[in-house]
């Protein structure tokens, strides 16, 4: 009975993410609703609800299952102001630094909160498998730098210089950012001398910035 409930429940899941999605595209691509100027013209209003419904749909059962904090609230915001964004916002209106950054920046939160999913999937089964405990927040880090990179590289593309080296470039960044996150925030290593309170499951205390690092 439990299989059964699981596969129901994920039929539904993935009936209704593809119905909302499709019913984004109709209104966005089909119907172009994005030219419509009445703000309260029911297609958009259609429109404003599916934009929350589709990412809420597909990103809230994942997230649980996740289990990444907050992470269905950002992709929520991230999709949804996304969608709103390329749907009714002309660039050309709004000025160039801006633009850049009304455009880049819910991208930035969209495209993380799928690597995110992906990377704690993959790190909760080795996770699983080594004994370990998984750690969400390397999950949301990997994420975001991976999401830095993927819209660097759309950034480079409106420019009309993403070539093989700008990309590559951008990519020793985002590489760098990691290993410089991985050392910053690495986990104590338990041994260490005893009158300055190491512990082998305490962070870095420039993770949380409580005092020095020699107190505990």
């Amino acid at each position: 009975m439990r299989v059964l409930g699981r596969l129901a429940l994920a039929i539904v899941w993935l009936s209704g993410s593809a119905t909302t999605w499709s019913l984004v595209l109709w209104l966005v691509i089909t119907r172009n609703v994005g030219a419509i100027a009445d703000f309260w013209a029911p297609e958009r209003l259609l429109a404003y609800a599916l934009f929350v419904a589709a990412p809420a749909f597909t990103f809230a059962p994942l997230a649980r299952l996740a289990r990444v904090p907050f992470l269905e609230i950002e992709a929520i915001a991230g999709w949804s102001t996304s969608l709103y964004v390329w749907t009714f916002i002309d660039p050309s209106r709004v000025d160039g630094a801006l633009a850049m950054l009304v455009i880049l920046l819910p991208l930035l939160v969209a495209i993380s909160s799928v690597y995110t999913l992906l990377v704690a999937s993959i790190s909760r089964r080795i996770a699983i498998r080594r004994g370990q405990e998984p750690d969400p927040l390397v999950a949301r880090r990997r994420g975001y730098v991976l999401g830095f990179f993927t819209v660097g590289c759309v950034l480079l593309q409106s420019l009309q210089a993403l070539t093989a080296l700008n990309a590559g470039l951008l990519g020793l960044i985002a590489l760098f950012v990691e290993l410089l996150a991985m050392t910053w925030f690495a986990p104590v290593r338990a041994g260490g001398e005893p009158g300055r309170g190491t512990s082998g499951n305490r962070r870095r205390w420039n993770e949380y910035g409580r005092g020095a690092p020699g107190r505990g």
